[in-house]
């Protein structure tokens, strides 16, 4: 006769397993992550531009509030492109980690320019590479099967 206890624990593990997720998914959430987050400080910039292209005065809470707002969305960029450079493997594929890590590079280099001279261009492009990234990282699964 099989105890209770034991079917539950088993059916715990059999669900925890179940919620564990490949490690490509993960990269891929982190990419979208990046995507939402570098398209944030895009739209931070514009809409500096736009305030004082229109003389718009804030008071300086407001002032002070927004720039730990974009300040919030530099660092999360910057955070996640060092996950995703860290977990590179130049063990397994030197040629394919070079590369992405150059080009992860590249995004950081993009974001802090435009960041800092409030220039979106570079940020924009930086978006478009993560996204082809992306698109390579979502044919993965039709690959492995």
């Amino acid at each position: 006769m099989v105890n209770n206890e034991q079917i539950n624990a088993y059916k715990k593990t059999q669900q925890s397993s179940n919620a564990v997720t490949s490690s490509h998914e993960i990269v891929r959430t982190l990419m979208k992550k990046l995507v939402n987050s570098m398209q944030k400080i895009v739209l931070d910039i514009q809409d500096e531009r736009k305030r004082k292209q229109d003389q718009y005065l804030v008071d300086k809470a407001f002032e002070e509030k927004n720039a730990r707002h974009k300040s919030k969305n530099l660092s999360k960029s910057l955070s996640i492109i060092y996950g995703l450079q860290t977990s590179l493997d130049f063990d397994k594929a030197l040629e394919i980690a070079n590369n992405l890590f150059q080009l992860y590079e590249y995004c950081r280099y993009e974001i802090i320019r435009g960041f800092s001279q409030k220039i979106e261009d570079g940020i924009l492009k930086a978006i478009d590479v993560v996204k082809q990234i992306m698109e390579g990282w979502e044919e993965i699964p039709s690959l492995e099967k």
